[in-house]
């Protein structure tokens, strides 16, 4: 058992170093990397603490019931932060699944980062955008929840997503058409007035 969680370790470690910039641009604004540890200790305390019942069990490990209990309360601590993140920032079912991994190749891989700028005078480049980027990322229609305001805080819910364009309807029955171009950050002006979000 220790032998594989080694290597699933050096996996993800060499995996986060190559991933770790594509990853953190990719969950921007969902993860961070000190949310990305949590859960990354969460997953392999959860492994730890099935290894040490089962090892309990066997009678080829001998460690107190404290251990057992407090691996198994951090474990359900980052899984369940975990959870938090996928409920809360998540917004499509592909961003939910790619979460844990994500998570564990960004904490892995800011490791490594960290010891190549040490020792090999190597750019961390911690999800640093081009000018490029935040052009599209500013008008980026994907990024829109699923239910918006208006200066009145009325409420509008989304009928439709396109590539670059979405549909919202409020509680009157009254539809707004946003085109990506209208999209500034977390507002877009509309031929209903300002949304926001």
């Amino acid at each position: 058992m220790i032998t594989f969680l080694l290597i699933l370790c050096a996996v993800f470690m060499v995996g986060g170093f190559v991933a770790y910039n594509p990853l953190r641009r990719k969950m921007d604004g969902i993860i961070g990397v000190g949310g990305a540890y949590f859960i990354l200790i969460g997953i392999l305390m959860l492994f730890a603490s099935i290894g040490q019942i089962a090892g309990t069990i066997s009678g080829t490990s001998n460690v107190s019931a404290l251990e057992i209990i407090l691996g198994i309360a951090v474990a359900v601590a980052g899984l369940g932060y975990m959870v938090i993140v996928m409920l809360s920032r998540c917004q499509t079912a592909g961003q939910r699944i790619l979460l844990p991994f994500a998570a564990m190749f960004i904490g892995f891989g800011f490791c490594w980062r960290l010891l190549a700028a040490i020792f090999l005078h190597m750019p961390m480049e911690s999800g640093k955008k081009s000018a490029m980027d935040e052009i599209e990322e500013a008008h980026d229609v994907s990024k829109m929840p699923s239910i918006i305001y208006d200066d009145g805080n009325n409420r509008w819910q989304r009928v439709t997503l396109n590539k670059d364009n979405a549909t919202y309807r409020n509680d009157n029955g009254q539809e707004v058409f946003i085109n990506s171009t209208e999209i500034f950050g977390n507002s877009a002006n509309t031929s209903a007035g300002r949304v926001h979000w």
